[in-house]
């Protein structure tokens, strides 16, 4: 069953991994009680929210002793998106948990498929639950195969392809492509990915690079206008 409140992640043997691990990782908060607090509310302090992410989930891919603490800490962190999951995608006939378990799976697997490159992201947090939406769909593509004795039982990877493909995600991948491409600079590119491709409010943008709300307003509309000058002159 998914653990739902933060009280199922402070058992004592969990709260004796954190404080090891934390001893090895500077960038995690000093108790397990905080790790969670930060990634609850990882809008209000995104930078060490997923810098802590990050940290525990290279260590889970490492499988240290501690793997089964760090998947209790990350299951609670993000068992609300999980449960929104289970719901969404439960398909007919199904129980509840029976659903929530898929999710967990799809969750897991996504976790230990973080590249490094993805691991250093400033979207981290938001990319690990679409890489889970992603997989769940696929594990709910799969239940035909599963179940059906005279098909021969495919690779994971077989299935991503068989999966049918979601419009939302295949625009958001345009949408990113089509921002690497223009002619702006690096934190002009971040800021709009931020913006349109993984919804963040000009606000929390704002917060994320330590800056005032008004430079970044400014600094917004004046790229805007260059933006739609340069379209108009093409």
């Amino acid at each position: 069953m998914l653990p739902t409140k933060r009280t199922d992640a402070l058992t004592p043997s969990s709260l004796s991994d954190y404080l090891t691990l934390a001893a090895r990782e500077p960038v995690l908060p000093p108790s397990l009680g905080d790790f969670l607090a930060l990634l609850a509310n990882v809008k209000a302090d995104p930078v060490p929210a997923v810098r802590a992410l990050a940290a525990v989930i290279r260590h889970l891919q490492a499988d240290p002793p501690e793997g089964p603490s760090i998947r209790l800490w990350l299951l609670v962190a993000y068992a609300p998106a999980l449960q929104a999951l289970a719901v969404r995608y439960r398909t007919p006939g199904a129980t509840l948990d029976e659903s929530a378990s898929a999710a967990v799976w799809a969750f897991l697997e996504t976790l230990q498929a973080m590249s490094v490159e993805r691991l250093a992201s400033p979207w981290l947090a938001r990319e690990i639950e679409r890489d889970t939406k992603d997989r769940l769909r696929v594990v709910v593509g799969a239940r035909d195969y599963q179940q059906d004795a005279r098909r021969a039982e495919r690779p994971d990877e077989a299935l991503m392809e068989d999966r049918v493909r979601d419009e939302r995600t295949d625009a958001y991948q345009a949408l990113e492509d089509l921002i690497q491409d223009m002619p702006v600079t690096e934190a002009e590119r971040t800021l709009l990915s931020g913006l349109y491709v993984y919804g963040y409010t000009l606000r929390e943008m704002a917060d994320m690079a330590g800056e005032a709300y008004n430079t970044v307003q400014k600094r917004f509309y004046r790229l805007m206008r260059r933006l739609e000058n340069s379209r108009r002159f093409r």
